[in-house]
C-alpha cells in the first residue's frame, strides 16, 4: 500500500507527526506520537500510536521570520547546478601555470635562489666588508649634515664632558643611517631620540660609544625638547629597548605641565614603562614589552631568554665582566608581566569602566568565542522559537604537563584578576575543594587511568599536578572561566567545578559536554551539582543537556560505552569531534617547562594571557575555517545523501518504519535496545561460525578432488568454473592470515598436482567445445621466455570463453558464451549472499570481542583467530564476485547488469571493524601532531565519512533465507542514517555560526562606539577621556572592517568559495590539499 505523509499540530498532543515512506517528517519532541497511514484513494486503513515521551518542541520559524538581518543570508550559497568537484578542478587548471606549447619559463631566482647567491655570495661579502670603514669618506671625511670637516686620525679619549673644546671625531648612527656626523650634531639630532647606540672612529676602527658619555642628558616631560624651569637634579636611568639595554641620563620636568604628574605619570607618558612605582631607576619601552609578549605567546620565547639577547645586542662580550651590562631580568620580568595584563584589561574595555577596574567582572578578560551562542550578542530576539541549532557544546578535559612546583621562599603572589579571565575564581574554587570527600567510584567502562589515579596520581613536590578546562569544541576557544588546576588526578570534584564554572549563568536550551570519561562523569551528575554554589548550578529541568565521548577517544571504551555515549550518534551537533581540546593542550605544553616553577599567580597571568591569543587568532580565522569545514560538509553531505537513498530504497517500508521507530525510542531514552549496536542474540555463536568454516573447508576438499562427470556443454563450464574455484583457492591459502608452514607448504603442493590432473582432461574437452581456445594456448606458449619458470597451475588460464576475443568465441559451440554469463550471474549472485553472511559473522565476532567478552590471553588469540578466519574466507569470495563479475561484463557488455556493481576494499569494511577503529585513531592523532598548518595525512578514513556499501541495498539482501543479516543491515542502516543526518546538521550549523560571527562583530562594533560615545563625558582629564575615545574608535572600527572583509570571504557562491580555498593552499604551498581533502 502506497502511503502519504501528514504532519500537523494537535490540541490533544504536542506534536503530531505521520510518515512518508516509513520516515519520521521532522525531530519529533512530542509527548505522544499518532500515526495514520492512507491510500491513495483516501481511505483511512490503519491507526497506531506511540506514546513516546519527549521534551516540549519549539515552534519552528522560517528564517526570514526571525527577528534579524542575517536570518534570511545563507553564506556560500548553493546554486541549482552546483558540482563542487567541477568548480575545484576549473579552478586547479586554470593556475596549474602549464600550456599547450610546453613547460613555462624558468627563474633562478625563484627555482634555485641559493645557487644564485653562490655566484654573488663573494661581492656581498666585499660590501660588508666596505661597511666596516670609512667607505667614500676615506680621504675627506666631513660632516653629512653641516659638512663639517672631521679628523679620521683623531685617536681622543672615550668619554668627553660636555664643557670640551671642538670634537673632531667621527659618529656614526646605524638608527639614524650610515652617514657621518660630528658631535654637534650628532647631539642635537639625539636630544630626541636618546635610545640610539652610537660608534665613533677612534683612528682604526669603529668602537662603541653612548650617548651618556657624550653627555646628553635627556629631558623628561617634554619627549626631548627644551622646559622652561627643569628640575636641577641629574639623574641616571637604565632603558630597556629592542635593540639593547641603554644607560642615560635625564632631568624631570618642572615646569606647570608637570604640576599634576607624578615620576611614574612622566615614564608613562614617554611609552617608558616603569619597574617600580616609587623612584623607578629601570623603565623598558612599550614596543620592547609588546615585542616580548608577541614572542612569548607566539614563539613560547621566555623572559631570560628574551633579556639575555638584549645583553649581547648591547655587547659581544658583556657576559665576560669585560663591558658591564646593567642585569635587569627581574624588573624586566615584573614589567613584562604587568604590562601584558594591562593591555588585557585595555582590549576587554575595562579602562572604559567608569567604576574602574575594580568593577570588573568574573571572565570578563577572557576572549569570548564570536562563532558560539551569545543570547543577546549573535543571535536573534526570537531565538528560542526556532530549531535547535542554537546548541552550546562544550570539550572538557585534563592535561598533566601543565604542573607547578611548590617553591619553599615564596611571597603570597595572587593572579592580578582572580577569576577575570580564563581562571576560575581561586578562593571560591579552593572553597569548594575543602568540602571535598575522596570518592571510590568503580568505573562500569573500562579501567581509565582519570580514575584509577584521581586519588593516586604521584603529586610529589607538587602544588599543582595539571590543569582541567573546558573549551568550546567546535572552535576551540577556552570558555571564560574555564580553566582550573588540579592537586591530585582527574576528581569529580574539580572537574565539576571547572565544567559548571564555564558555563556560568547559561542561559541557552541546548547544552552537551564532551568528556573522554563522559560514561562515567555523568554518573550522579546531577546530585554533585547541588554541592557546587548556588550561581554554578545549573537547571537541568529547563534546559536539554546531554554528554558523549570525543570521536577518537571513544574507539578506546567498551563496544556497548562507545556506541551509547558517541558524539556521531548525538542529535544537533553535526559533525562536532570534540577532540578540540586536545589541540589545545598541545599549544599550551610549550609553557610547562617555564611556568613550572613560577608562583601561582605569575602563572595563572602568563597562561591567561596566552590562551587570550590562542581565542583571537581562532576568531580572526573562524571565516576562513568555516568556509573551508562547510566545502567539505557540502560534498560530504551530498555524497551520504545519495548513498542514503540507494540503500533506504532497498529497504521496505515496513521494515523502514520499524526500524525508524527504535531508532526514535532510543534517542528518546537511552536506556532502551541500542540501535546503533549488534546485540549477542543477533547473530550466530561462535561454535556456528566453526562449523561453517568447517562446511566450507569440506565443500571445497570435495569438490577439487571429483572427477569430471559428462561431456555436457553445462558440465564442461561447470568443470571449467570449479577448476577456476580451485586456482583461487590456492591463491587465498598462500595469501591467507596464518603462517604458511612446512605442512601447509605440502598441502599446497598436493592442490597444485590435483588441479593440474584435472585440468589435463578439461583441455581435451576443449578441443570440442571451444577449438579456438587451443589456439590461443599455443600462441602465448610459443611467445614465453623459454628460460623463464614455469607458470604455476593457480595462475594457468583456463580460457573459457569470457577468456576469448569476441571473434574466437564465433568458433564455440551454439549457445556456449550464454551459457557461460547465466553461470557467471548466478555466481556474482551466490557471492554476494555469502559475503553479507561472512561480514554479519566477522561483526558479531568483533562486537563480542571489543565488548569485553573476551578474557585472558588464550581467548584473545582465539577470537583473533576467527577473525583472521573469517577474514580470508571474505576476501576470497570478494575475489570470487569480481573474476565472475569481470567475465560477465567480457560476454555480455560492460553496461550489462548495472545491480552488479564493482567490488571495492572499502565495501568489505565495517564501522566496527578494528581496521577502520584504528585508521580514525591515527587520522585523529596525525592532526593533533600535526600542529599549526599541519594537514591529515589523506589515505586515512575516519569513521565518519564511511558510506554504506551497496552490497547491503542489492538484490537480495533482505531475503527470508538471511534473517540473520537483517539485524547486521538495521545496524548498518542505523549508521549510515545517523552519517547521513550529522553532516546535514553541519552544514546548517557552520552556516548559522557564519552568521553568529557576523553577528557577534557588529555587536562588538556597537559596544564600542559606545564606549567611544560615553568617553567624551566624565570626571578624568580632557586628554585621558580624548585617549579613551581614540582606542574606542580603533577597536570599533577594527571590528567593523573585519565584518566587512568577513563578508566579502562569505557572500560567494559554493564555486568561488571553493575556487578561494584552492587558491589559499596555492599560497601556502599546497595546490591540491582542499581538492584532495573534499574528494576523501
Amino acid at each position: 500500500m502506497d502511503s502519504t505523509t501528514i504532519s500537523f499540530r494537535s490540541s490533544r498532543f504536542a506534536d503530531t507527526s505521520f510518515k512518508i515512506d516509513g520516515e519520521r517528517t521532522a525531530t519529533s519532541t512530542a509527548a505522544g506520537d499518532r500515526g495514520i497511514l492512507i491510500s491513495d484513494d483516501g481511505e483511512r486503513r490503519a491507526e497506531t500510536l506511540r506514546n513516546i515521551t519527549y521534551k516540549k518542541r519549539r515552534l519552528r520559524l522560517r528564517p526570514e521570520k526571525l527577528d534579524d538581518s542575517l536570518a534570511a543570508w545563507i553564506p556560500v550559497l548553493e546554486g541549482e547546478d552546483a558540482d563542487l568537484d567541477d568548480d575545484l578542478q576549473a579552478t586547479l587548471d586554470s593556475i596549474s601555470g602549464t600550456t599547450e606549447s610546453g613547460k613555462r619559463k624558468a627563474y633562478t631566482s625563484s627555482d634555485n635562489p641559493m645557487q644564485e647567491f653562490r655566484e654573488v655570495q663573494q661581492n656581498i661579502l666585499n660590501e660588508m666588508m666596505r661597511l666596516c670603514g670609512l667607505a667614500d669618506s676615506i680621504d675627506e671625511p666631513k660632516c653629512a649634515l653641516c659638512s663639517a670637516k672631521l679628523d679620521a686620525d683623531v685617536n681622543e679619549p672615550a668619554e668627553l664632558v660636555p664643557e670640551a673644546p671642538v670634537d673632531h671625531r667621527i659618529f656614526r648612527c646605524s638608527d639614524c643611517g650610515e652617514f657621518l656626523q660630528c658631535r654637534k650634531c650628532c647631539l642635537e639630532r639625539h636630544s630626541m631620540m636618546p635610545l640610539h647606540f652610537l660608534k665613533v672612529w677612534n683612528g682604526g676602527h669603529w668602537t662603541n660609544i653612548t650617548l651618556k658619555a657624550l653627555g646628553l642628558v635627556y629631558q623628561l616631560g617634554h619627549q626631548g625638547g627644551p622646559c622652561e624651569t627643569p628640575n636641577l637634579v641629574v639623574r641616571t636611568l637604565v632603558v630597556i629597548d629592542t635593540k639593547g639595554v641603554h644607560t642615560i641620563r635625564y632631568r624631570r620636568c618642572g615646569c606647570a605641565r608637570s604640576d599634576n604628574m607624578n615620576h611614574v605619570d612622566e615614564f608613562i607618558r614617554n611609552a617608558w614603562y616603569p619597574a617600580t612605582a616609587t623612584d623607578p631607576d629601570t623603565c623598558a619601552m612599550f614596543r620592547v614589552l609588546e615585542v616580548f609578549r608577541l614572542l612569548n605567546v607566539v614563539g613560547n620565547v621566555n623572559a631570560h631568554d628574551f633579556v639575555t639577547v638584549l645583553e649581547r645586542l648591547t655587547s659581544g662580550v658583556g657576559s665576560t665582566g669585560m663591558v658591564k651590562v646593567p642585569d635587569r631580568y627581574k624588573a624586566f620580568l615584573r614589567m613584562a608581566r604587568q604590562f601584558a595584563w594591562l593591555q588585557g584589561l585595555l582590549r576587554a574595555g575595562c579602562g572604559h569602566n567608569p567604576k574602574g577596574i575594580a568593577a570588573t567582572q568574573p571572565g570578563e578578560t577572557a576572549v569570548d568565542c564570536w562563532g558560539c551562542p551569545h543570547d543577546g550578542r549573535n543571535l536573534a530576539s526570537n531565538w528560542r522559537e526556532v530549531d535547535p541549532k542554537y546548541r552550546t557544546i562544550v570539550a572538557l578535559d585534563a592535561n598533566f604537563k601543565l604542573k607547578n612546583r611548590i617553591r619553599t621562599n615564596e611571597r603570597d603572589d595572587p593572579p592580578l584578576g582572580p577569576g577575570w579571565g580564563a581562571w576560575v575564581d581561586p578562593a571560591r574554587y579552593k572553597e569548594h575543594l575543602k568540602k571535598y570527600i575522596a570518592e571510590n567510584d568503580v568505573s562500569t567502562c573500562i579501567a581509565f587511568a582519570a580514575l584509577a589515579q584521581k586519588e593516586t596520581r604521584n603529586t610529589t613536590g607538587l602544588r599543582v599536578s595539571g590543569v582541567g578546562a573546558a573549551v568550546c569544541a567546535r572552535h576551540e576557544c577556552v570558555r571564560p572561566n574555564g580553566m582550573g588546576d588540579l592537586q591530585k588526578g582527574e576528581r569529580y570534584a574539580n572537574m565539576d567545578f571547572i565544567a559548571m564554572s564555564s558555563v556560568a549563568g547559561f542561559d541557552g536550551m541546548e547544552l552537551t559536554f564532551s568528556y573522554d570519561i563522559a560514561c562515567q562523569w555523568a554518573k550522579n551528575l546531577h546530585e554533585r551539582i547541588r554541592k557546587l554554589p548556588e550561581d554554578l548550578q545549573l537547571d537541568f529541568d529547563s534546559i536539554h543537556f546531554q554528554t558523549g565521548l570525543p570521536v577518537w577517544h571513544a574507539s578506546s571504551h567498551e563496544a556497548q560505552c562507545a556506541n551509547l555515549n558517541s558524539l556521531s550518534f548525538l542529535p544537533g551537533i553535526g559533525k562536532t569531534d570534540g577532540e578540540g581540546i586536545e589541540r589545545l593542550w598541545a599549544e599550551l605544553n610549550a609553557f610547562a617547562y617555564h611556568t613550572k616553577h613560577m608562583g601561582l599567580g605569575h602563572r595563572a597571568d602568563t597562561l591567561d594571557d596566552k590562551i587570550n591569543y590562542h581565542n583571537w587568532m581562532k576568531n580572526l580565522g573562524q571565516a576562513h575555517a568555516l568556509r573551508r569545514k562547510l566545502l567539505v560538509a557540502i560534498a560530504e553531505r551530498t555524497k551520504q545523501v545519495a548513498a542514503w537513498k540507494e540503500v533506504n530504497k532497498s529497504v521496505p517500508l515496513e521494515v523502514r518504519s520499524a526500524w525508524q521507530e527504535r531508532v526514535d525510542a532510543f534517542l528518546a531514552d537511552r536506556s532502551l535496545p541500542n540501535p546503533y549496536l549488534l546485540s549477542a542474540k543477533d547473530g550466530p555463536t561462535e561454535a556456528d561460525i566453526r562449523a561453517d568454516l568447517k562446511n566450507d573447508e569440506e565443500k571445497a576438499a570435495s569438490t577439487g578432488g571429483a572427477a569430471l562427470h559428462g561431456t555436457s556443454a553445462t558440465a564442461f563450464l561447470t568443470a571449467g568454473l570449479q577448476l577456476e574455484d580451485t586456482q583461487r583457492r590456492i591463491k587465498a591459502e598462500i595469501a591467507g592470515s596464518t603462517l604458511v608452514t612446512a605442512d601447509r607448504q605440502s598441502k599446497i603442493q598436493e592442490s597444485r598436482m590435483a588441479l593440474l590432473a584435472k585440468l589435463r582432461p578439461f583441455r581435451a574437452l576443449q578441443q570440442i567445445y571451444t577449438p579456438s581456445a587451443i589456439a590461443a594456448m599455443e600462441r602465448m606458449e610459443r611467445s614465453r621466455n623459454p628460460d623463464a619458470p614455469p607458470v604455476k597451475a593457480e595462475n594457468l588460464r583456463l580460457f573459457l570463453p569470457s577468456d576469448l576475443t569476441e571473434a574466437e568465441r564465433a568458433t564455440c559451440r551454439d549457445g556456449l558464451p550464454e551459457m557461460e554469463a547465466k553461470l557467471r550471474e548466478a555466481q556474482c549472485g551466490d557471492a554476494l549472499v555469502t559475503l553479507r553472511a561472512r561480514l554479519h559473522a566477522k561483526r558479531h565476532v568483533l562486537y563480542w570481542k571489543g565488548g569485553g567478552n573476551v578474557g585472558g590471553q588464550h581467548g584473545a588469540t582465539r577470537a583473533n583467530s576467527l577473525v583472521g578466519q573469517i577474514s580470508d574466507r571474505i576476501n576470497a569470495t570478494a575475489s570470487k564476485y569480481n573474476q565472475a563479475r569481470n567475465a560477465l561484463l567480457k560476454l555480455k557488455g560492460a553496461n550489462y547488469a548495472p545491480y552488479f556493481k564493482p567490488l571495492k576494499d572499502s565495501d568489505l569494511t565495517l564501522d566496527a571493524d578494528v581496521k577502520e577503529d584504528n585508521a580514525a585513531a591515527k587520522k585523529k592523532l596525525s592532526l593533533i601532531a600535526a600542529g599549526k598548518g599541519g594537514r591529515t595525512p589523506r589515505h586515512i578514513a575516519g569513521t565518519s565519512r564511511t558510506v554504506l556499501s551497496w552490497i547491503w541495498a542489492s538484490r537480495g539482501a533482505l531475503d527470508p533465507d538471511e534473517s540473520d543479516l537483517h539485524h547486521s543491515l538495521r545496524v548498518e542502516w542505523a549508521r549510515a542514517k545517523a552519517r547521513k543526518t550529522r553532516w546535514d546538521e553541519e552544514v546548517h550549523i557552520l552556516r548559522e555560526e557564519m552568521r553568529r560571527v557576523m553577528r557577534y562583530l557588529k555587536w562588538e562594533t556597537g559596544v564600542w562606539g559606545a564606549r567611544a560615545a560615553s568617553s567624551r563625558e566624565g570626571d578624568l582629564p580632557a586628554a585621558t577621556r580624548a585617549g579613551q575615545e581614540a582606542y574606542a574608535k580603533k577597536q570599533a572600527s577594527l571590528r567593523r572592517n573585519l565584518r566587512a572583509f568577513f563578508f566579502t570571504q562569505l557572500n560567494v557562491s559554493l564555486g568561488d568559495a571553493a575556487a578561494a580555498s584552492v587558491l589559499d593552499d596555492v599560497e601556502g604551498g599546497d595546490l591540491n590539499a582542499l581538492f584532495e581533502e573534499v574528494q576523501e
